[in-house]
């Protein structure tokens, strides 16, 4: 479903001319096409999302150092890319849902300090895969540890 929202998007951009938008949704099916053929089977759309977020990331870093550089060209290509994309991603988990649900698997497997840490973790992370940021569980798993 995602997929399919993504390739139309891409008719709708060469439609209307729209180069940075087009470029991002290409490079975007790009690296799921390359997925698809590492794994030989049509990705999940866990995986999708996951292929989006990493795509964030690096235009975030793109944008550092566009910043750094004082480009303002590729400052501006990377925040339409990265607004552009967040549309495709899940609704994103405040930190006060994220921590309801880390208590809920805590309370529910019983872990206890820091040295459930791992296990909490493996727990946690399919429920919060992409819909909340991946390096802001650590802290509030080690807070809700202690």
């Amino acid at each position: 479903m995602l997929k399919q929202t993504i390739k139309d998007d891409i008719i709708k951009y060469m439609k209307s001319r729209d180069k940075i938008r087009l470029t991002t949704l290409r490079t975007l099916m790009a690296d799921v096409k390359t997925k698809e053929m590492d794994s030989k089977k049509e990705i999940e759309e866990i995986d999708l999302v996951s292929i989006i977020e990493k795509t964030i990331k690096q235009l975030h870093e793109t944008l550092d150092y566009a910043k750094q550089a004082n480009n303002t060209e590729i400052i501006s290509e990377s925040e339409i890319s990265i607004e552009m994309l967040s549309v495709y991603m899940p609704k994103q988990f405040t930190e006060d849902e994220a921590k309801a649900i880390i208590a809920e698997v805590i309370a529910e497997n019983s872990f206890k300090g820091k040295g459930d840490m791992g296990k909490v973790m493996k727990a946690i992370m399919p429920k919060l895969k992409g819909k909340y940021d991946s390096r802001k569980v650590n802290p509030l798993v080690i807070q809700l540890l202690s």
